[in-house]
């Protein structure tokens, strides 16, 4: 004999063998009592299998009943539609639902290349010939500083200031900056983020208008 302990409406296990019901349990079909407990419900007088159902209530949590209850919402639907809810309550997820949560997924791979962007480095030509700067958030924070540090009142004419760049061999190095030069690599670097940041809302809109899921798809961060 096999039996089905209930937990609010819903099926928590099913006990077969030769015992004595627990209490609260009912009695269950054989041939339900193989099925997998989550395709399991109780429709108020008996237990039956949810997949055989075109009807539903919903719970707020979005779970399917077989019985009404208490902040439940009939449905028609199968077992397993997938279901949204909005300010009209649950409803059949559609094919609009997929796209929105595409843009969604394409929009957050976007903003993660764009700050891969970022700090990947700049070039500027601040020191006369072309030179590569880091740009990870301490440099980018250690180039404020030195910026600011040029702007001071009182600097002498013959300030200068160390910072970190490649020249155009790869070979890295503190190289000496005169006011003008380091205000004119902050300056490259600001307008770096800047030009990745406009990429990431164009490509953003693009995502947005975009009408179908291979289109989404197509939109990409290119270098």
């Amino acid at each position: 004999m096999s039996y089905a302990v209930l937990e609010n409406d819903l099926i928590a296990r099913v006990l077969s063998g030769d015992l004595v019901a627990p209490q609260g349990a009912v009695a269950i079909d054989q041939a339900l009592a193989s099925l997998p407990v989550d395709r399991l419900g109780w429709d108020g007088e008996a237990i039956v299998d949810l997949v055989s159902l075109d009807t539903f209530f919903v719970g707020e949590d979005g779970r399917k009943y077989a019985v009404a209850g208490a902040g439940r919402q009939e449905l028609e639907c199968s077992f397993d539609a997938e279901l949204v809810k909005d300010a009209g309550g649950w409803r059949l997820k559609t094919e609009a639902d997929d796209l929105v949560a595409l843009k969604e997924t394409q929009i957050a791979l976007l903003t993660s290349a764009c700050a891969e962007a970022i700090l990947s480095g700049y070039s500027s030509s601040a020191l006369g010939d072309e030179h590569q700067y880091p740009s990870k958030v301490t440099d980018q924070i250690n180039m404020m500083g030195s910026v600011t540090d040029s702007l001071l009142p009182d600097q002498p004419a013959e300030w200068s200031t160390p910072f970190w760049c490649a020249d155009e061999t790869g070979a890295w190095a503190f190289r000496a900056h005169s006011a003008a030069q380091i205000q004119a690599a902050g300056a490259d670097g600001k307008a770096h983020v800047l030009i990745c940041q406009t990429k990431l809302g164009q490509l953003s809109a693009q995502v947005m208008a975009a009408a179908s899921a291979e289109a989404v798809a197509a939109i990409g961060w290119e270098e």
